[in-house]
Formats: structure tokens, C-alpha cells, sequence
């Protein structure tokens, strides 16, 4: 295959860590190893008159011209769909006008996997859904052989009489079978620990995406591949997982003290307790399963300085609404014991969340002065509609201006931080993309799936 066939994977800043993973997927199947990985770095936005994004084509067409197939590989959340389409549409247009045929654009990812019909409208010709740790390699395999990919579960497409096609999803993944990252090609990304959510908040997709039953990858195999990355010159190790500290629990929420204390114990000894850190970015906790056990673990094994809590909201009615599983006690509780600890207490809050009452926003704001004045920090978010989650057809969030206010005059005190402002504006940009999206799909697409907002 060497000199025949190619995958380029097109990075973002915001899709690095996943690229990794699939990297290392790829890598570890023996069916690859003369395959041609490709990266190019592409500009944040993406726009038309961008001159990466032109050297984004360019790479492609010469890729292309110098193998008999090549892979375009793309992954985005729904944030970065509008800036997508413009992608897509320019790749399209610079392939017809070269008359380059022998290029496959794949995609995945959070927005891929909740909509994917809309991703192929966008020009994509097979999207693969929810994970991709088993479809992508028999993908490939057959994409590069030549061969119908049909019958393989987990995808998405349109075939030869511009019918939509989605075969179903593929089989659970087992997060032992598969590396967390890339040795080789030395691409790293935060050790997966943990997939699936036990609870469904309504406006998050992991749970609907990746199941509500929690799958872990074991402690004997989370220390092998600490140690493979420790070798190969991984400096500091962080973890991904929905809930840290239930590290090993069926339900999402009994905690598991002794398991996770053979966890960090063990990275502890590999990477030395100054480089691992846990509970903080990517990660977060849940608000109840913060404990002086779990608080005593951190600190013996781990070097962060602050723990990441999601609350998400200051209002129980709220709360209850998009079924978090915890109350505004629980997070004061939290934020208490953090500080005790000598943590700093960074709390999720997300704004413009639909059916919020002016009651809702003023409980809100009492809430984040409550516990700004304890000691913790706003970690804001604006609402945006997700594919895929029972929000998908809200509105998008609109910041109250009480709530501006009040997140500025915290900004000016070290006390917040987040990208609110800029989310509102991608929220709405996204939302009227994906809907002008759904004006202009073919008729006979339009009865597969709707975006409307409500």
C-alpha cells in the first residue's frame, strides 16, 4: 500500500486529541502499517479568503495526484459547522475544477455523530458515528480495496441514487482493546479513563452519543499505557473522563475509593506526583462525589492546583429541568471542602439555558456571589443546541444582561473566565447554518431528519 494510498487528518486546535486517538488506532491495526498518515494544521476559522485554508487545498490536491486514493479525514463539534461548510464546499469545488476523483472526505465527531445527515449534505461522503475505534480502520480497508462498505455498521452516507443510507450503530467499544493515544507518530492527548455518562443532562451530547452505561478502561491497562507515554516523552499526564471520581463505578455514581486510589497511586509512580494531574482541565467532578476521601487522594497522588466542578446552574428548578442529579447544596458543599483543601473551586455555570425565568437568572447571580465570595471562580458558558441531545431544537442561548454584568465585574476580579461572549455568537451562527441547512435540502432528504428550532 506504501505509495498508494493516504489519510489526511486535518487538525484543529479543538479536534488535536481525538486526531491523536486515531492515530494510534490506525498505527496499532496491522492492516496499516504501510499506510501514509498525513496532518495538516488548518486555520481556526477556516474562511474562504484565509491563506491557510488555500494551503489547506493545496495540500490536498497534491496528495491526491501523487496516491491512488486518498483519505480526507475531518472532525468538529457543532460549533465549528459553519465554518465547515465553507471548508467542504471549497474542497469540492478545487477537486471539480482540478477533475480529481480518487479523494473519499470522511467525518466524525461530536456534530458528525448527531447529525449526519446534515454532514453529508455538507459534502461528506461517509460520516462515521459515535466511535470510531472500531468502524474507521474496516472503513478504510474498504474504501482503499475498493470494496462496498454498505453493511458495515456505524456509518452514514448517500449512495449511488442520492439515497440517504445509515447501516446502524457499531458495537460498544471496549477502551482496553484500543490505545489512547499515538507512540509513533508521538501525537498525545489526556489518557480516555472513562466513556458513557450514567446521568442525562439534557443539553449534553455524551450521554446520548456514547451510551448511558459507563465502560473504564482497567487500572492494569490505564499504568501500561502511562508508562508507554512516560517513554516515548510525555511530560505531564492529564485524564479525559465525564466524572472523575467515579473512577470504576457501573452506575455513574457509587465511588470506588480503592480503585482509583491503585490509579493514581500507580501514574503517581511513573510520572512523579508533580506531573499527574486529575479532576482538573479536560476533566471535571461532580459536585457530590467531592469528599475528604477523594480530596485526600488527589492530594496525595497529584499536583494540580484547582478541581473543576460542574453546577451548571443556580437554580434548583433549573437543575431539576435538564436533570443534573445534584441540587445548589451540593455544590456550595463542594466548593467548602475545595477550599478546605487549599483547591481552587472553578464551577461551571452555562447561561441562556431554555426555559430559564427571570427568577431562575436572579437565583443565579446569588448563587455565583455566594460562592465567589467563599473563594471559588466562574468557569462561564453560553447554551448552545447540541444535535443529538433533547435540546437540540432550543433556541441559542442569549446571555441576560444582569448576568453580563455581573460576569464582566467578576472578569475585572480574576473571579471568572470562559468564553461566553463568544459562544452567544457561535451559538446563533451556528443554529441559523444548520437551519438554512435544513431549507435547502433536496425534497427527497427532507423527510429523514428536520432541524427546527423551537
Amino acid at each position: 500500500m506504501k505509495g498508494q494510498h493516504a489519510i489526511l487528518m486535518v487538525e484543529y486546535s479543538y479536534n488535536r486529541y481525538s486526531l491523536a486517538v486515531l492515530t494510534g488506532i490506525l498505527e496499532a491495526d496491522g492492516r496499516f502499517e504501510d499506510l501514509d498518515i498525513h496532518f495538516r494544521k488548518a486555520a481556526k476559522k477556516d474562511r474562504l479568503d484565509d491563506d491557510r485554508h488555500e494551503e489547506l487545498l493545496q495540500n490536498i490536491i497534491q496528495l491526491a495526484k501523487a496516491y491512488r486514493r486518498l483519505v480526507v479525514a475531518f472532525s468538529f463539534h457543532t460549533p465549528n459547522v459553519a465554518a465547515m461548510g465553507y471548508t467542504l464546499k471549497a474542497i469540492r469545488q478545487a477537486l471539480q475544477d482540478q477533475s480529481i476523483d480518487n479523494v473519499v472526505i470522511i467525518a466524525g465527531g461530536p456534530h458528525p455523530s448527531g447529525d449526519p445527515l446534515g454532514t453529508v449534505q455538507l459534502g461528506v461522503d461517509v460520516v462515521v458515528l459515535g466511535e470510531a475505534e472500531g468502524t474507521l480502520p474496516d472503513l478504510l480497508e474498504r474504501i482503499y480495496q475498493d470494496r462496498g462498505f454498505e453493511d458495515l455498521k456505524g456509518i452514514a452516507f448517500l449512495d449511488s441514487q442520492k439515497k440517504y443510507r445509515f447501516t446502524g450503530r457499531a458495537p460498544a467499544v471496549d477502551l482496553n482493546d484500543h490505545p489512547p493515544f499515538s507512540v509513533k507518530s508521538r501525537r498525545f492527548a489526556p489518557l480516555e479513563i472513562g466513556r458513557g455518562c450514567a446521568f442525562a443532562c439534557s443539553f449534553c451530547q455524551t450521554p446520548f452519543l456514547m451510551g448511558a452505561k459507563m465502560r473504564y478502561r482497567s487500572v492494569d491497562n490505564i499504568l501500561h499505557w502511562a508508562q508507554q507515554g512516560k517513554d516515548a516523552g510525555f511530560r505531564d499526564l492529564r485524564f479525559l473522563t465525564p466524572t472523575a471520581f467515579t473512577y470504576g463505578s457501573v452506575d455513574g455514581q457509587t465511588l470506588h475509593l480503592d480503585l482509583l486510589e491503585d490509579l493514581l497511586k500507580g501514574v503517581s509512580r511513573i510520572f512523579g506526583k508533580e506531573h499527574v494531574f486529575f479532576g482538573s482541565f479536560p476533566s471535571e467532578v461532580r459536585p457530590e462525589t467531592v469528599n475528604h476521601q477523594t480530596l485526600s487522594l488527589v492530594k496525595k497522588y497529584c499536583t494540580n492546583d484547582n478541581i473543576i466542578i460542574g453546577a451548571q446552574s443556580g437554580s434548583d428548578r433549573m437543575l431539576k429541568e435538564v436533570h443534573r442529579g445534584h441540587g445548589t447544596g451540593e455544590v456550595e458543599e463542594a466548593v467548602c471542602l475545595l477550599l478546605e483543601y487549599g483547591y481552587q473551586a472553578n464551577v461551571d455555570f452555562i447561561f441562556g439555558m431554555p426555559g430559564e425565568s427571570e427568577e431562575d437568572i436572579a437565583q443565579t447571580l446569588e448563587f455565583m456571589l455566594k460562592l465567589t465570595r467563599m473563594g471559588a471562580r466562574v468557569h462561564s458558558h453560553t447554551f448552545m443546541p447540541l444535535v443529538g441531545t433533547p435540546l437540540s431544537n432550543a433556541a441559542p442561548g442569549i446571555v441576560s444582561p444582569a448576568v453580563r454584568k455581573m460576569l464582566e465585574e467578576l472578569r475585572l476580579l480574576g473571579l471568572e473566565y470562559g468564553h461566553w461572549k463568544q459562544q452567544e455568537m457561535i451559538a446563533k451562527e451556528s443554529t441559523n447554518f444548520l437551519e438554512d441547512l435544513a431549507e435547502e435540502r433536496p425534497e427527497e432528504l427532507k423527510g429523514v431528519r428536520a432541524f427546527k428550532r423551537q
